[in-house]
């Protein structure tokens, strides 16, 4: 599997998938044609956005439907089939190379086998229903360039900490004060961590990057019940303090 460009755990296959999931509640009818998305049940959107906290948004068909996208169920029962021997079983046993390779401990590739993988999935699917549009940049050409000023060029709008740090329109002030900011850097808990996000996207007009943003999730749940990574500089609350301050900083010279 291969990491999606400035993600640490999202996979390229997976942030495809949550794209389709996500046009397939938010896109045109005409647009989902074109691109050969199902266009999902009346209401789905609605009710991850009515669900309060992280269990109620695990009873939902919206957080389903992303979970068995992203992890599809795999037969485990091939080797208990009847008639099946201790010589059919060796016969498939993995060699010694390949067992090493599952003794090693968890990586970043296998995120899903966490035993927290579904709760941060669900608070992907309930920030994310929140958004509207994905503003995850697409390849960068000279015009792209064209009509921006240094200080809007030099915001990473690839991530949402960025985008809170951004200034608001004709001020120098952000989008998110720094107080609030430092109440997401010091979220305690899964429940406070959803209604900030979700308090964020609707402040910046619904708008966020959709890959990165779920992959911050992602890195956040790692922290919270693993305690990894261990390194300072790899933390999450780092990275967002990082690109929370330079985007601020961009617009204040």
């Amino acid at each position: 599997m291969t990491i999606a460009p400035y993600c640490q755990y999202l996979t390229v296959e997976q942030a495809r998938q949550l794209r389709r999931w996500h046009q397939s509640m938010n896109a045109a009818p005409s647009e989902l044609q074109e691109q050969n998305i199902m266009q999902a049940p009346s209401g789905q959107r609605a009710r991850l956005c009515r669900s309060e906290n992280l269990p109620a948004l695990l009873m939902t068909d919206g957080f389903r439907r992303l979970w068995f996208t992203i992890n599809p169920p795999v037969d485990t029962d091939i080797d208990e089939a009847p008639g099946s021997s201790d010589a059919v079983k060796s016969a498939v046993k993995p060699a010694p190379n390949e067992l090493a390779q599952h003794s090693k401990p968890q990586t970043k590739r296998n995120y899903l086998d966490n035993h927290f993988a579904m709760l941060a999935w669900a608070c992907v699917a309930g920030v994310l229903a929140d958004v509207r549009t994905d503003v995850t940049p697409r390849t960068k050409t000279k015009d792209t360039a064209k009509g921006k000023s240094k200080s809007e060029e030099n915001i990473d709008y690839r991530s949402l900490a960025a985008m809170a740090g951004s200034p608001v329109k004709n001020s120098e002030r952000s989008q998110l004060s720094e107080l609030r900011f430092q109440r997401l850097q010091t979220a305690e808990s899964e429940e406070e961590l959803l209604l900030l996000l979700r308090r964020l996207v609707k402040q910046l007009d619904r708008k966020a990057p959709l890959a990165r943003l779920a992959d911050d999730i992602l890195c956040w749940f790692a922290e919270y019940h693993d305690r990894v990574p261990r390194d300072v500089e790899k933390r999450i609350a780092l990275k967002w303090a990082t690109e929370y301050y330079r985007a601020a900083s961009s617009h204040s010279k």
